[in-house]
């Protein structure tokens, strides 16, 4: 039987995860930026704080698949 490849398949996964953290960034922060609704401070840092933790999840998986980063 074939080996499986290793990067492809780590790559796909690191994408697919990405891609998932994305959408929770997104849904964190729509609502902040169309919805005409006042937030409470505490709502919005919540919702900014899940949005910088997606960022920084996305970051990690592309790095762990040989993305070049300048971390800060």
């Amino acid at each position: 039987m074939t080996k499986r490849r290793e990067w492809p398949n780590s790559a796909k996964e690191a994408r697919d995860r990405s891609a998932e953290e994305a959408v929770r960034g997104i849904r964190a922060l729509r609502p902040l930026v169309t919805n005409g609704r006042d937030f409470t401070e505490t709502e919005r840092l919540r919702r900014a704080a899940a949005a910088l933790d997606a960022l920084q999840t996305i970051a990690r998986f592309l790095e762990s698949v040989g993305a070049q980063t300048r971390p800060q």
